[in-house]
Formats: structure tokens, sequence, C-alpha cells
């Protein structure tokens, strides 16, 4: 029987297959065809055998005849009479108007379309899928190309016009890591002008075995060929709208860049310069030589005129530093060249070139080589967890380029596109010196002096940096690769102690920064932890958070002396947390751990948080047995122990009885069969939680001698340092969940809810990256949506059930936030959207729904760690003026 798989995910995969995929690339794939029997001709048929072997591990178990059919409807329509032969200029505009609409000054989501049943909120979940296959951009240039007109906007414009106008209202983006706030486009024209330059290095890309650019010199070698062809592009489009020649694209190649390679005066002739162009044109479909990347970087720079460009220092300069930009004269911020050369070039290809063959070919090989990278950075459906993630979001670094400076204008840009910008927090990981802490905070500064001035009694956003420290699984020491949480590989002999010695040199550059430059605490708001969530604990991330948090309040009490009128607190914590979990209570419990830790306090936030907001019942049913390291299912089980004994949930015998029995034999085959009782090991657990624990035990630097035996003192010396407690905590269990753990889960949850909402926590939800990791069927299934707002109905036989009750849910706040935009293809107008969109499809109506989100809005504005006086130019300026005095606070303050 078939598994429940996303429909408009697999529509979405087969849709954007001719023009995307590895396998069209490889055929050289440029119309789609099949007989009036809906038999396709042998490319077309090749090309759907690809789609199946991919389909096929995707759909939950559909049949094959399900999936021919569903591959038939998106290839040839609705309806089929005759033989059909559909060009792929035609596929990409039939494409576009499915989805999209033209409006003006903006490109809208089609709300009626051929289908029937479908209306804009079903459309906008087949399009979340289908943006994450295809840049965007691609269909919007589709959209314009049957009558050639410019497009106004690369961008796609979600909203409905209730919620746009809603979105005018100040809206905070809470939780937004700056080195992914762009969108593909704007990372496409950076390269273009980059690769004349430079480009990526080779050693520092990150490429698959299983990429369809094989290796790092192949990914390099294919953008370099693509730069190249799109100037060539360029070249016959702008010559044949200029009458200047009339023929195809083969015949410019044989006529026209013999005389164009004359014109350059090629170190080694006209003849070697042909060649090349000739072998970057083939480089669109075969691998080049990786040797060769240096000639043809010179050919690019000679092409364009562009090899003494210096790098852009402006995102408006990104623009005028594309090669293209003389000719298209894109509208830095609403319509990149890009845009505007497929625009001439699929309106070319639907008229007057409908039989360039060659023209085609190359066309939509440069395009999937296009839509091939934005896959590479683009995360792919399918897999949960923050591994498949950060495997993604690692390949964005070496390949920033000119955009690593222009980061944060680069992102208030782009967030503010379609919404009202009321404030942005930035997070990026702390730099290992003080002096690395300020230059980057005065770059926001600088960021936010140089914004546009906002219109007549609009305010500038408020802006604010957090800075998190990055969980690591692994390291390094000569040579050899260890895990953090193994005490043999640290020369200190202490678990973690690796990964705590070197985040406490990036929190001690952060603390020096903010005691030599009191003002920088404006817009250094808050501190966080990130990345692979379960890789590294609470306890050892607790003393670094807590010694910042307490230094900032020496600073905070500096900067009130010093600018009395700003009025800036201490720094603030949000943590992502409950995202990542291996079972349900593993994310309850290290949520509740920051908390118990001291790290979650009053009005700060969680990231995430989507273990608060999973039904129980549901998540059993999806994982009924699961395998799990033996330590950490101790921890889970002495977390609920600690539950019972202190009365935040009913306390069933039988079950209490099977927990402390399975948590016994757990613990004797970890510790040794002399440990007798459990409540040695629950007192361990909040010792190990102290830092002054961790500091008598000589954590992290030095290891003292052993406690007394059996106390708990001692059973967080032996956590910390013995190696054979970490390898038989290792041991991997089958852990099967029952009826008991669902009733303690419910419970579990519900009190955690209400003592986060005591606090005035707010969790910061990020619909699409939430999506992706959590492989959620739709956004839809949001865990947000239970944990937040009782009053929404909720359908029989809903997903969420059971409700978490009104008592609790009531009184948690949520955000919405887009987290990494380019990894996961939006921006924060597109995630209000989409949330929306969701609602309706639950049957929501469409005020309690518009409702719903204002609330979260609201939410956004309230919990965001930003300050007044950071949308004040004047403050800005104070913060970048060399003249600002340096004035170091000490420990104490007073």
């Amino acid at each position: 029987m078939p598994r429940e798989a996303a429909h408009p995910r697999l529509l979405a995969e087969a849709e954007a297959w001719p023009l995307c995929s590895a396998a069209a690339l490889a055929l050289r794939t440029t119309h789609l065809a099949c007989s009036a029997a809906g038999i396709p001709d042998p490319p077309t048929a090749q090309l759907a055998a690809a789609l199946e072997t991919h389909l096929r591990l995707r759909s939950g178990g559909l049949s094959l005849a399900s999936l021919s059919a569903l591959r038939d409807r998106s290839w040839f329509g609705l309806q089929r009479q005759g033989p059909i032969r559909v060009p792929l200029a035609h596929y990409a505009v039939r494409l576009a108007e499915t989805y999209l609409a033209r409006g003006g000054a903006r490109i809208l989501l089609r709300t009626e379309g051929p289908e029937p049943g479908i209306d804009a909120a079903d459309r906008a979940a087949h399009w979340r899928w289908l943006s994450l296959r295809l840049p965007a951009d691609l269909l919007v240039a589709a959209l314009y190309a049957p009558d050639g007109s410019r497009p106004f906007s690369d961008r796609v414009s979600l909203a409905t016009a209730h919620l746009e106008r809603l979105l005018q209202q100040p809206v905070a983006e809470t939780h937004l890591h700056v080195g992914a706030a762009f969108g593909f486009p704007l990372m496409w024209t950076a390269w273009m002008g980059w690769l004349s330059r430079e480009g990526p290095g080779l050693e520092k890309l990150r490429v698959d075995a299983e990429s369809p650019f094989g290796d790092a010199a192949g990914l390099r070698g294919r953008l370099l060929s693509a730069a190249i062809a799109r100037v060539l592009f360029a070249a016959f489009l702008w010559k044949r709208e200029r009458r200047a020649f009339h023929e195809g694209f083969a015949l410019f190649e044989a006529r026209e860049l013999m005389p164009l390679c004359e014109r350059l005066r090629w170190h080694s002739g006209a003849v070697e310069c042909r060649r090349l162009c000739s072998q970057a044109l083939s480089g669109l479909s075969h691998p080049g030589d990786a040797g060769q990347f240096a000639r043809l970087q010179r050919l690019y720079a000679r092409l364009t005129e562009d090899i003494r460009l210096a790098p852009a220092k402006a995102l408006d300069a990104l623009h005028t530093a594309d090669p293209l930009a003389a000719w298209l004269q894109p509208s830095p911020g609403e319509t990149c060249a890009e845009t505007l050369l497929s625009t001439r070039a699929l309106h070319y290809l639907l008229h007057e070139g409908h039989a360039d063959e060659r023209f085609a070919e190359l066309f939509w090989q440069y395009q999937r080589i296009r839509c091939l990278a934005h896959a590479h950075l683009v995360q792919e459906p399918g897999t949960s967890g923050l591994d498949w993630f950060s495997r993604h979001y690692r390949r964005l670094s070496p390949l920033r380029g000119p955009l690593e400076d222009l980061r944060f204008e680069a992102a208030l840009q782009h967030q503010s596109a379609g919404v009202r910008l009321g404030a942005l927090e930035a997070r990026t990981a702390p730099m290992p010196t003080w002096t690395e802490v300020r230059d980057e905070t005065r770059r926001l500064a600088r960021a936010g002096v140089h914004l546009p001035p906002p219109l007549p009694g609009v305010q500038a956003p408020e802006l604010g940096l957090i800075f998190h420290f990055i969980k690591e699984r692994e390291h390094t020491l000569g040579g050899l690769r260890s895990l953090h949480a193994d005490p043999g590989g640290d020369p200190a002999g202490f678990r973690f102690g690796v990964w705590y010695r070197a985040r406490r040199r990036e929190a001690l550059a952060l603390e020096t920064a903010l005691r030599h430059h009191p003002e920088l605490l404006l817009l250094v708001r808050g501190l966080d932890v990130a990345s692979t969530e379960l890789s590294v604990p609470t306890w050892a991330v607790a003393p670094l958070l807590n010694s910042l948090r307490a230094a900032s309040i020496d600073v905070s009490e500096a900067l009130v002396r010093q600018r009395p009128a700003w009025r800036v607190p201490p720094l603030q914590v949000t943590c992502h947390a409950g995202e990542d979990f291996t079972r349900l209570v593993e994310g309850l419990r290290r949520i509740h751990e920051l908390y118990t830790a001291g790290v979650l306090r009053l009005g700060d936030r969680i990231g995430h948080g989507l273990a608060l907001g999973t039904a129980p019942r549901l998540w059993a049913a999806s994982a009924p047995t699961v395998i799990q390291a033996a330590e950490e299912r101790l921890e889970d089980l002495l977390w609920e122990l600690e539950r019972y004994g202190h009365g935040d949930v009913g306390v069933p015998a039988q079950r209490l009885e099977r927990v402390r029995t399975e948590a016994l034999r757990t613990a004797r085959h970890i510790y040794g069969p002399e440990l007798q009782e459990l409540d040695v090991l629950i007192a361990a657990r909040r010792l190990r939680a102290q830092a002054s624990t961790l500091r008598r035990l000589g954590f992290p630097d030095r290891l003292q001698p052993s406690p007394p035996a059996g106390s708990p003192e001692s059973i967080v010396w032996r956590q910390l340092t013995d190696v054979g407690v970490f390898h038989r905590g290792q041991m991997l269990l089958d852990v099967q969940v029952d009826e008991g753990e669902i009733q303690f889960l419910t419970e579990a949850q519900q009190w955690l809810v209400s003592v986060l909402a005591r606090l005035e926590i707010t969790v910061e939800a990020n619909p699409s990256s939430n999506l992706l990791i959590a492989d959620l069927l739709g956004i839809e299934e949001h865990p947000v949506l239970r944990m937040m707002d009782p009053a929404l109905p909720l359908t029989e036989g809903s997903w969420s059930e059971p409700q978490v009750p009104r008592e609790a849910a009531s009184r948690l706040m949520v955000s919405i936030n887009s987290d990494d935009p380019m990894t996961f293809a939006t921006c924060l107008a597109d995630e209000y959207a989409y949330l929306y969109f969701a609602l309706l499809r639950r049957n929501i109506p469409s005020a309690t729904a518009l409702s719903w989100i204002d609330s979260v809005r609201a939410h956004g504005m309230r919990s965001r760690f930003t300050q007044l006086a950071s949308a004040d130019p004047r403050a800005l300026a104070y913060i970048l003026s060399p003249n600002a005095p340096a004035r170091r606070v000490p420990q104490g303050g007073r």
C-alpha cells in the first residue's frame, strides 16, 4: 500500500525535470514529443526513464502507471489530441502561465487556472515545491517572453492584496543567517563579474561525488563556460535586434566569432581565440579540461573588457559589474540582467528562432548549468535533519565571492521586498579576535547608513547582530579525526574540551570588543548556538552564554553613562532547540535543559522549537522504533523520571516502574554493575548543568582528581573524562514507543509549553526551513499551527490531534522568519504568504487567517532584541566614527 507522499512535490519534480535535471543536461533535451497514442519519442523516452527512477524513490510507493500519468500531465498538459512536439521554450511559457500572472509592476501568483478545483492556496503549495527545484526568475522571463516586454522584477509576489496591506505594518526578521540572506539571481549576477577576475578557489569548494558537476574543478569550469556562453548569446541577440545579423546561431559561430576574436587581439592569435570560444560552448555539455580554466578565464576577461574591474563595494556596483549591464540596463533590487537576457532569448526561440536548433540546444544547456548551480545550493527535499541541511549550507561560503563584504546590504534589500521591514537581526558566527568582531559590527552599521531614505512617515528598520556559536560533531588534531564527545580525542582528557576551548576564544573576543567599544552593544543584541543541534549538549554551551550575558551587564551600564538616550539593555539569548531530535522526548528535554541551565530567561526566544508543537501520537506513528545511543536514551529516561518526581506530569505506576527498570539497566551497562541507585544519576544531571561543578573538575583545561566514588560529582567526572563510559554510551539501542510514552509526551509537552509561556518565550518559526528539515508533507502540517492558537478549528481527522489545551497554547508566542533565504529559496514576505495559504488549505476563513498572521507579526516585533536607536543614522555614524572613544569597561563595570 502506498505511503503518503506530497503530490505537489512530485508534480514539481516532474515539471522541472526537462529544464533542470542532470538527465536533460546529458541528453541535451530541446523538446518533448509523443505520438497520438501517448508513446514518447526516443529522446523523450530516455528523459522519462530517468525521471521514473528519480520519482520512484520519492513517491511513497506509487505505481509506475501513476508516475507515468503524472509525468504526461506535467509535460503535455491536460488534453492530448494527435502527435505532440513541445519545444522547451513553449513548455517554459506554459509552465510560467500555469503558476504566474502579470500584475502591472509585480509578478503575481496566478489565482485562476485551467485545472478545476485548484485555487490560489493550492497553487501556492505547488509553487513552494517548484521554486525549490527551479530558479523563479527563469519562469518570470518565460512569462514575459511571448511579447518580449521587459519584466519589472525578478521576484514573484505571493501575497494577496489583503496580506500585502497587512505586511505594510512593521515586520521583524528575527531569525536570519546573514551568510545566506540573499536570492539566487543576485548570486548569479555576482558570479558573472567575479569569474573574470578570480572566481571560487578549488581548495574550498564542496562538491559531492554524485554531483552532476563531478568535482570542484567541474563546477568551476561549468560556471565559467556558462559565463562565456552567456556573453556570446548576448552578442548574437544584440546583432539580431539591430538587424546586423539575420541568421541562426550556427552561422553566427561560423561567420562572426572569428572577426570578434580578431578584434580581441588574443596573444596567441585569433584562431586560438576562436578555438577557446568553441571549447567554452562545448563545455556546456561536456566537462572541459581543468587545465584550461586559466586560459578560458583570460578569454572571458577579454570578452567582457573586465580584467581590471575592481571588486564591487555596493550592491548596485554588483549589477554594474555584470558584463551584460551596459546593454540590458538592469534595475538593481528589481530586475537582474539575467532575467532580461532570458526574456530576449526565449522571445527569439518562440518567434524568429523557432527553428534555430543550435541556439535552443546551447541556451537550454546554459540554463541547466544555472539550474544545477541553484540545486547545488538550495536544499533538496526529502531528507530530514540538520546534517542534510548543513551539507547544502556549507557549499555556500566559498561561492559568495563579492557578496561576502555585502552580506548585510544584501540581507536588508532581500528581506525588505514585499514588507515594511521594522527590524532585522542578522546571525553570524563570532570571530576569533576582538578587532574582527568590531569590524563585523561596523559592517552592519555601514549597511544601515547606506540604506535608501525611507518614505515620509516611515522609520528605517532597527538593526541587530546575533552571534551564534557553531556546534560541531568532529574535530581534527594531528591529522586524526575525533568526535568532540570522545574524551580520548582531547589532550586535556575532557569530552567537548576541544570544542569548548575554541568557542571560549570566540566568546573572549566578543566580550573584549564590547568592553573596548561599549557602543557596539547597540547593534550586538544577542547570543545563539546553531548548526548540528544534537552534536553538543547543553551543559557544554551554557557557561559560555551565561558568562557573556553577565559581562554585557557591565557594558550596558557603561553605555548608559556614555549614551543615556540609547537606553541599551544587556544581551539576550535565542537558541536553536527542538528542531532536530532522534525521539520527541529528546527534543523536549533539550529545550527544557536550556531553562534549567539558566540560558533561557524572561523574554528570550527559541529557534524553531518544533518539538513543542509536534503531535506525540502522530510522531509515534511515524517513528515506532528508533535507534538511539545508550547515553542519550539514559538522559531521556532520567529526564522523564525527574518530571514524575517534581509532579510536572501524572505518575502512572506501571509506566514509572518500566522507566526506572530500563534506566537502571542502561545505567549499569554504561557505568558498571556497582551502580545501585538512579537518584545519584539524577543528582549528577543537575550538578553537570552548573558551571561551578565543571570548574571544580577542571573543565576544560586541566583534569582534577576524581571525587569520592559513588557521589553525584564522581558520576559527572566519569561522564566528562572516562573513555570507557563514552564508548559504552555509544551502544545503539532499538527504542520502541508505547502508549505510556505517548501519554507522558502529551503531558510533558503541555507542561513545558506552559513553563515557556510564563517566561514570555517566543518561538521563531521558519516555515520553509521547517518544511525541509523536518521533511513535512506541506506547510499546513507545520507544528506552529498546533502550538500557538487553539482558536483555529481543526477538521475531522486533522494531523494536529490531540491539540494543546487553550490555557497552555494561547500564551505561547510565535514569530515568522526566513532562516536561510538562499538555502530555502525564499524571503520574509514569502514565508508569511506560505503560512497564510497553509491556513486557507486547512479551511480556516481568510479573516481568521489574516488575524492569526497579524498576531504572529506583532509577536515578532514585540520579541525583537533590536533597539530604537539602531534605526537612527546618527547613532550608526557614531559607531562608525574613528573618534568614538575606546574605553575599556572593567569587569564589575562600576
